[in-house]
């Protein structure tokens, strides 16, 4: 799928997305800028930003004194990050729509921390976005990767496929960044690719979370992840028929909760970006 493509789905999720972020985006936010030791007055990029679930926790991390940049291509999701921002009182934060592998944070103006949370794996070429992120750090920055651990969210999606399977009559295959995402879903894989990205001081750190579900908790998350991606182009009456199956098959199956187990990856550049 390409960057419009992924910032159309995205778009098309934002109020589920927003809907679903307190028992699923938000704490895994939380958990990722607690792992990225962000502290008062550091300048912060947050990439595939969303409705702000890390971007928040990262602007009262660094205080009135640092700065956020949070970018994103899903226009809808920024508008919800820009509206909580606002709520909250916070100031110190710029929510942009633009592409996260032409991001370029202006002359002077490197990152303490950039930070991306479960959006790499989107990206056109992870290998060389990430590689290219490093030059966006101070010396002594820190890079912060955010990506599920292996299993988590696997037996959801393949539910939710299975039912868009019965209702279409033909297979369904899985969502984008799938593959990418299966490269680094171990603590030792996801060390080896940053090393080899050029980061040293490299550190995981695993993030358990399991959320109870029911059929419509679970229907939210559907519409509001990738995961949404299933069902882009269906008409309405066919979409309601997979909501209906795959509350069938999660009573069936059984599945009473959500894996939603992530990996944090941080690590500092092994040598200054250059003048």
């Amino acid at each position: 799928m390409t960057s419009a493509g992924i910032g159309t789905v995205f778009d098309s999720a934002a109020a589920e997305y927003a809907e679903v972020s307190p028992w699923l985006w938000d704490r895994i936010g939380e958990a990722a800028v607690t792992a990225a030791r962000i502290r008062p007055g550091e300048r912060v990029l947050d990439l595939c930003c969303g409705v702000g679930s890390s971007a928040i926790p990262a602007a009262k991390a660094t205080g009135p004194q640092g700065h956020v940049d949070a970018v994103d291509l899903a226009g809808e999701l920024l508008a919800h990050g820009r509206r909580r921002a606002a709520g909250e009182g916070l100031r110190n934060t710029r929510f942009v729509q633009a592409d996260a592998t032409a991001w370029e944070p202006g002359q002077g103006s490197l990152y303490d921390v950039v930070q991306c949370v479960h959006g790499v794996f989107f990206l056109p070429d992870m290998d060389a976005a990430v590689s290219r992120l490093t030059r966006l750090l101070r010396p002594g920055g820190r890079l912060a990767i955010t990506t599920w651990a292996e299993g988590a969210m696997e037996g959801f999606g393949r539910l939710l496929a299975e039912a868009v399977s019965r209702v279409r009559q033909t297979p369904v295959g899985p969502p984008g960044g799938k593959q990418a995402a299966s490269r680094i879903d171990t603590e030792e894989e996801l060390a080896g690719w940053l090393t080899a990205r050029g980061l040293t001081r490299v550190t995981v750190t695993r993030s358990p979370l399991r959320v109870p579900l029911d059929a419509t908790l679970a229907w939210r998350i559907a519409l509001g992840s990738g995961f949404r991606g299933m069902l882009t182009g269906l008409p309405d009456p066919t979409v309601e028929q997979v909501r209906t199956t795959f509350a069938h098959l999660l009573g069936e199956r059984r599945m009473g909760e959500l894996d939603a187990t992530s990996l944090i990856g941080t690590g500092t550049p092994a040598t200054p970006p250059p003048a």
